[in-house]
């Protein structure tokens, strides 16, 4: 690579503290060597962060970019989420949640789903059919 184009893509990558973040949890700013950096962006698959948690950064001619946020010592690397033609597959080995503050949608490896919400609605242009014994209506 010629100096000119060297000195137009700066590779630079560091390790860094998560000093500042926003309400979204997106880092604001970042400790190196204990001095604070603004950061001017992430990456947008990058997971909500923590004041105090790692992070890789890039140097960019505009200022440091977060494209990683590192897993702790005790953390489990993020689930693969496959998307094959538009379906989305989130697989687990124990169990698969999705989570709001009223409600959530649980699958258990042994089959059990468990739906818990405020208002639970089912609509069907078709027959909408309830299969087991017994069903349980209260």
């Amino acid at each position: 690579m010629s100096a000119q184009i060297q000195s137009i893509f700066n590779h630079d990558q560091r390790l860094a503290c998560v000093s500042r973040v926003d309400s979204f949890g997106r880092v604001k700013a970042v400790l190196i060597n204990n001095v604070e950096h603004q950061v001017i962006a992430q990456g947008a698959h990058v997971s909500i962060a923590e004041v105090g948690a790692n992070v890789l950064l890039v140097h960019s001619a505009q200022g440091f970019i977060v494209t990683a946020l590192l897993a702790q010592a005790d953390q489990a690397p993020a689930a693969q989420i496959n998307n094959s033609q538009g379906h989305i597959v989130i697989e687990a080995q124990q169990s698969v949640s999705l989570q709001t503050a009223k409600g959530s949608v649980e699958v258990y490896a042994d089959g059990t789903i468990v739906l818990e919400g405020q208002d639970i609605t089912a609509n069907s242009e078709q027959d909408l059919t309830l299969a087991g014994w017994p069903i349980r209506l209260n």
